[in-house]
């Protein structure tokens, strides 16, 4: 092996470990805001988050959830609470999807976008 090839593993290897230390921290460790983000792609991402597919980029199918929550009213907030729980006739409610902490901490993740 010749010494630039070393060093270009070495640094992969280096680059591939800080990459990972996020996600091999055990989940009880993570924040609210964290836990709440995993949700989000687990189940919110597929239809309020846009796609690429090769060279064509598509936006997403549904709003984006920017700013929704953003330094919202508190009835903002609770309509915003309820429309995802009992959804609408484009989207399911997930009213017994989450437990209620899952719930309070993809609420707490959105109020970040």
């Amino acid at each position: 092996m010749t010494v630039t090839r070393a060093v270009l593993v070495v640094i992969g290897l280096v680059a591939l470990g800080a990459g990972l230390g996020y996600a091999q921290r055990p989940a009880a460790e993570w924040t609210q805001v964290e836990r709440g983000e995993a949700w989000y792609y687990q189940r919110c991402s597929l239809c309020h988050m846009g796609r690429i597919v090769k060279d064509n980029t598509y936006e997403p199918m549904t709003p984006a959830l920017t700013g929704v929550l953003a330094d919202t009213s508190p009835e903002r907030e609770q309509f915003v609470r309820a429309y995802i729980q009992q959804g609408s006739a484009m989207m399911p409610g997930f009213r017994y999807s989450f437990t209620e902490e899952e719930f309070e901490e993809l609420m707490a993740y959105l109020k970040t976008l």
